[in-house]
């Protein structure tokens, strides 16, 4: 590989780090195998289909990503969309259930790459976090009535949460005692372990516990079910034999897991920004997209980044993506040589991993937090868990992405309006609320937005910049309406400004913009509204600039180093 095409944190590599990111490697891996084992089972598939995808993405991921601690491998939550957006399709067919699968990781392959090409890194940040937490809580539930018929030994349910809770609540004369057993007893291990010992690797400490007594004691022989018959789990590359059409339907689940995918993503942003490492959003979708692609053709299912992998490898200490490396060839190791020792292992003990993996999602402590700072967060929270219970993953996804949307146009399309008033020893200005003791100057009402002026909002300002002016005592001469939170303008906004201009003359009032960014100056002397109102790059030159038609002509804006916004409101 030549030098220009190498990684960059490779072309930087010091001797010094190896032992510590093989040392992580081999952490990692112990974290990988039993989660690529348990996940696969949550997206449907059979255990070795978590091990063939697992080392293409970590390798992916390696060569082509920007932080050097996150791991790319299965995850619950993306694994539970895969299933639910696969399992329409497959119509119970197993062997199109594992093409869709690996169809759907190619789909995001494409997804994640475009949306990377694209800049649209911050895309996965759109779902807000109490509408992510609800989310997240109802995706844990789900996951866990789907596992717990195995833990207890009876049939699985069918249909959404609340019915698969009515077969289990039914069935529950029926559970076999040492399934049970088995379940319970791996489900006390993993955590007292990891309350007593979090840096032991308990995941695969219980793997191999209960695979070496499943086989001692042959627990399949008293009813406990096991995984059975495993091949050898090497990455067999080929493409899904699926349609075009099919393709097409699994675009909108793609999405989906981008979205799920802003965990991962969020992990990597945040261990960036506490060891002062680079970190690019964008470039990593593309790396997310080079994992599934690697995944997808190796008959595996999709891969994200993990939070529990990525934890394991800064705790482990490892310093470069070497350490994802390492691990993607211990996890090649595993699927060639260990595959078929996961034959004994039972049914019961996967699902404990699963469940207490997605614990975690279950977080009321974080909802209690909502509930202290704003209750409203709440309620978007619950809303999106409903959504998830009753709906199904892939509805309820679309119930917190609409959710999130709604928070955000409602943001954006009714920033708070207020007028500002000046320090009469200092000259500063602010706003009114803020400064009660300052003054409004004379004849005239300073008037600004906390946010910036765009189509979805400028009706909203105008109404309330007139409803400030009708209750003003005594009433104006002229409106100063500051622009410092407007770096550009749209077609609506220009025009009902035009529409606020025209409203004001009609009461006798002169318009006046101040702090007029470069750009938006430019736009307005496109519209009869430049000829008309006087455009300035301070409010005190606003005020000062004589009514439209004197000799003096209102001053341009763009050419100030100054910061142009009111003192008071920086």
């Amino acid at each position: 590989m030549s030098a220009r095409l190498a990684p960059a944190w490779l072309r930087g590599y010091r001797r010094a780090w190896l032992r510590p990111d093989v040392v992580a490697g081999a952490i990692v891996w112990s974290v990988v195998v039993p989660q690529a084992v348990a996940y696969a089972q949550i997206a449907g598939l059979p255990p070795q289909a978590g091990l063939m995808a697992a080392p293409g993405a970590l390798l992916a991921y390696a060569l082509l990503g920007t932080s050097r601690s996150l791991v790319v491998s299965a995850t619950t939550a993306t694994a539970a969309v895969s299933a639910a957006a696969v399992g329409p399709l497959a119509h119970g067919d197993t062997s199109r259930f594992a093409a869709l699968s690996a169809a759907l990781a190619l789909v995001c392959a494409a997804v994640f790459a475009v949306s990377g090409a694209l800049r649209l890194g911050a895309v996965a940040d759109l779902v807000s976090k109490p509408v992510m937490t609800g989310f997240l809580f109802g995706l844990g539930l789900t996951i866990a009535i789907g596992q717990l018929p195995s833990l207890l030994g009876i049939p699985a349910g069918d249909g959404d949460f609340f019915e698969r809770l009515g077969d289990l609540l039914g069935d529950l004369g029926a559970v076999d005692g040492g399934t049970l057993a088995v379940g319970a007893a791996s489900v006390a291990l993993l955590l007292v372990v990891q309350r007593v010992a979090p840096a032991v690797p308990v995941t695969l400490l219980l793997l191999a516990l209960a695979i070496g007594i499943s086989a001692l004691f042959d627990l399949r022989g008293y009813g406990v079910d096991v995984v059975g018959e495993i091949p050898r789990a090497l990455p067999d590359p080929a493409l899904p034999d699926v349609g075009a059409g099919d393709l097409v339907d699994l675009v909108g689940a793609a999405f989906g897991v981008m979205l799920v995918s802003a965990e991962g993503i969020g992990v990597a942003r945040t261990l960036a920004n506490r060891d002062g490492s680079r970190f690019d959003a964008n470039r990593d979708l593309v790396a997310l997209g080079g994992s599934n692609l690697l995944a997808g053709l190796s008959q595996g299912f999709v891969q994200s980044g993990g939070a529990s992998q990525t934890a394991a490898a800064q705790r482990s200490g490892g310093r470069s993506q070497l350490t994802s490396i390492v691990a993607a060839a211990l996890v090649l190791l595993t699927g060639a040589f260990l595959a078929p020792l996961f034959e004994q292992l039972p049914q019961a003990t996967l699902a404990a991993i699963v469940i207490v993996a997605v614990s975690g999602f279950l977080n009321v402590a974080e909802l209690r937090r909502f509930a202290r700072i704003r209750r409203s967060a709440v309620a978007f929270a619950g809303v999106a868990l409903l959504g998830v219970l009753a709906l199904g993953v892939l509805q309820g996804l679309v119930v917190a992405a609409g959710l999130s949307l709604v928070v955000v146009v409602q943001r954006l399309s009714r920033p708070a309006v207020g007028f500002y008033v000046r320090d009469p020893e200092h000259g500063g200005w602010g706003r009114a609320d803020r400064h009660p003791t300052w003054r409004r100057p004379v004849g005239a009402l300073v008037v600004g937005s906390d946010g910036a002026l765009l189509y979805a909002n400028v009706v909203s300002v105008k109404e309330r910049i007139l409803a400030l002016v009708a209750a003003a005592d005594p009433q104006p001469r002229v409106v100063v309406l500051e622009l410092a939170q407007t770096p550009d303008a749209d077609v609506e906004t220009l025009d009902t400004l035009g529409e606020l201009a025209d409203a004001l003359a009609a009461e006798g009032i002169e318009l006046r913009l101040a702090a007029v960014h470069a750009q938006v100056a430019e736009l307005l002397r496109r519209t009869p509204l430049g000829a008309r109102v006087s455009i300035d790059e301070r409010i005190a030159e606003a005020l000062a600039s004589p009514p439209r038609g004197d000799e003096r002509s209102p001053a341009s804006s763009g050419g100030s180093d100054d910061d142009p916004r009111p003192e008071g409101a920086r």
